[in-house]
């Protein structure tokens, strides 16, 4: 038996505890085998209930152990996060039983493995500010609150490896002339808009480039495919369009099988003309399809940037949407309706390169 098991609770609290604490955090810091880190983090859950039975009740007692106990369950976290994967690389049922067989081996629950590697993903500098916040209350950290501190990081975690997931399923799946399906979509559509005299048509989008009825846009194809198609199954929308047309944009989307989610504008600085207002700014529709997850950067939903020429949208706004989601490249994103040729995205338009019939 070990000495924790031959010793039991009493009324009067020992003088000093049966295990060293910080000899026990210098070895977290130094191990690279998870069995060791499985071991130090038994032994700290271990002491705090023995603690508890002696009556240990100061927090100043027993703030040690409960921020070494924590510390343990944040470095297994890191541990089983890549252990987990060299463990089990297959898919399906047989990565799942190679799975639970090593949480088996570890003496570890899924539910267990879960929430440690959801806590790793909280930076060190954010663990130990909490703790520095629980000791100014005067009170002690627990899995649960850190695990709400680490949700942010972990969701985040999260959505980079489902985009990383399915960048890749995209890349596997045979291309139609090599071209698709694309899990991120950047749509500037042209507008045909209606006009109530020969003046007001001497104002519209048809004086600059070729424009597309609200049906044309529905129904675009690419190399024969509509758009539901050229998109992947998991897969973001990125659509713009003026104030004034917002409710034909949402009926775009929806044929090209996205659920509208949020929108940004375009502050454009300087004001043009309009019926009601004038204008200075234009909408940017954010939609999803499948199991597609939010963006790893969330920029704000106002772009201040002042206008060029007809119709051009900001480089700026593009790069954004690349921080958004930085694991896709030219063969998993598409610009559509593009100005020419784009580094690092796949284009296809009037103006993109190489051209093509916009509606085959």
């Amino acid at each position: 038996m070990t000495k924790l098991e031959l010793i039991h609770p009493v009324s009067r609290r020992p003088k000093r505890l049966p295990i060293a604490v910080e000899p026990l955090r210098k070895q977290l810091r130094e191990t690279t085998s998870i069995e060791e880190i499985v071991d130090i983090s038994a032994k700290m859950e271990a002491l705090e209930a023995y603690m508890e039975g002696c009556g240990y009740y100061s927090k100043e007692d027993k703030r040690p152990v409960n921020e070494a106990h924590m510390e343990a369950r944040w470095f297994l976290g890191r541990a089983l996060a890549g252990i987990e994967r060299a463990k089990a690389p297959g898919k399906g049922k047989m990565a799942l039983t190679s799975l639970t067989s090593f949480l088996k081996e570890l003496g570890l629950t899924k539910p267990t493995a879960l929430a440690v590697q959801r806590l790793a993903t909280l930076p060190e500098t954010e663990l130990q500010k909490a703790f520095a916040i629980a000791h100014k209350e005067d009170r002690l950290c627990y899995l649960g609150e850190l695990i709400d501190i680490a949700r942010p990081y972990w969701y985040q975690a999260s959505r980079v490896v489902k985009h990383q997931t399915i960048q890749a399923e995209a890349n596997k799946i045979e291309k139609p002339n090599n071209f698709g399906p694309f899990p991120l979509i950047y749509a500037d559509p042209p507008w045909r808009f209606d006009v109530y005299s020969e003046k007001g048509r001497e104002r519209t989008a048809d004086q600059h480039y070729p424009t597309l009825s609200l049906d044309e846009i529905k129904d675009f194809r690419i190399y024969g495919q509509p758009m539901d198609m050229v998109a992947h199954k998991q897969a973001a929308l990125f659509l713009w369009c003026t104030s004034s047309n917002i409710h034909l944009a949402l009926q775009v989307m929806e044929l090209w099988g996205f659920e509208y989610k949020t929108h940004a504008v375009w502050d454009k600085i300087v004001p043009s003309l309009g019926l009601v207002f004038r204008n200075r700014h234009e909408v940017l529709l954010y939609g999803t399809r499948g199991g597609m997850p939010g963006p790893q950067y969330q920029p704000p939903s106002v772009f201040t940037i002042k206008r060029g020429r007809h119709s051009e949208k900001p480089p700026e706004i593009r790069k954004a949407i690349e921080k958004m989601y930085p694991d896709f490249d030219a063969k998993t994103r598409l610009e559509l309706f593009a100005r020419g040729s784009i580094r690092g995205w796949s284009t296809y338009g009037l103006e993109a390169a190489p051209q093509r019939d916009a509606a085959e």
